[in-house]
């Protein structure tokens, strides 16, 4: 049922930092957390239950970084990065100066930590180099759903009734189910995209999300450049329909949840189409013979 595997390729071993340690990102995390809790209860500019969407998510950044990316560098890099945007966005979107600030500085530590692993990557040759450029493309793509799912689901009630008129004026019923629903979906785009789980699905989603969306907004009928008057045309949306389309080829590569669990042998033999290509599963057989 999973594809077991007696060996993981040395360059899974030795995906991780060489030179930026994780104790930074401990400590800019845990900033983030006190930045969070001073924007909600002692200078309260963060309201309602977006306060637990921001210092939960960033509690459960900082318990990745400090349990999950020391052993599994990939894993609990992309698992960290994911809530922490999250609580980013949310504390944007109410003008918590702190938390803008602490997350500011947070955020380069992930990059430079991203950085020293992909530049002492010892399996990086053409095909590695490839793969860290399509992760980068992959990565932004999928996590710039966060500024869109944010504000929709996680920063309160305000910025939710707010998104309730909008689709209101997409022609929804003002019930907001449809905003959770819309929310939902750019989450799993964010998850599946970003985070690189079931790839392949989720980009095949993520093209089609937009496409529907697009639709709605009415883009398509505004002309091509992206700042027509009213709502802007279809230049961006297309852009980001065949960007999410594009991984739907091969998949996510290596800096992945995906290539984690295939490189490990813990992925269900049945997922493996929503993951990779045959081709990329091939590559991945080999290189767990050779390992």
């Amino acid at each position: 049922m999973f594809m077991k595997s007696n060996a993981v390729p040395s360059s899974y071993v030795t995906l991780r930092p060489r030179y930026i340690a994780y104790w930074p990102l401990w400590l800019g995390l845990a900033a983030c957390v006190v930045a969070m809790v001073w924007s909600s209860f002692i200078v309260p500019v963060i309201p309602d239950f977006a306060c637990l969407s921001t210092i939960g998510l960033d509690g459960l950044a900082l318990a990745m970084a400090v349990m999950v990316m020391p052993r599994h560098f990939v894993i609990g890099f992309l698992a960290s990065l994911l809530p922490f945007m999250i609580s980013w966005r949310v504390a944007a979107i109410h003008g918590s100066v702190p938390g803008m600030a602490t997350s500011t500085v947070a955020f380069m530590i992930y990059l430079m930590l991203y950085v020293d692993c992909m530049v002492h990557d010892r399996a990086a040759g053409w095909n590695d180099h490839l793969q860290w450029q399509t992760a980068t493309i992959r990565i932004y793509f999928g996590f710039d759903m966060v500024g869109h799912f944010a504000e929709k689901l996680f920063a309160g009630v305000h910025s939710f009734h707010h998104m309730e008129q909008v689709f209101v004026g997409f022609g929804f019923p003002p019930d907001g189910q449809a905003v959770i629903a819309g929310g939902l979906c750019e989450l799993s785009v964010a998850i599946g995209v970003g985070m690189g789980v079931l790839t392949r699905l989720a980009g095949i989603g993520g093209a089609l999300y937009y496409l529907i969306a697009n639709h709605y907004g009415r883009h398509f009928g505004d002309g091509f450049t992206w700042n027509n008057a009213p709502v802007g045309g279809w230049e961006y949306p297309m852009l980001m329909i065949v960007a999410f389309a594009s991984f739907a080829i091969a998949g996510a590569g290596k800096f992945s949840i995906d290539g984690w669990l295939i490189a490990h042998g813990w992925m269900p033999r049945f997922l493996l189409p929503l993951c990779v290509s045959d081709a990329c599963t091939h590559v991945q057989r080999d290189a767990r013979r050779s390992a």
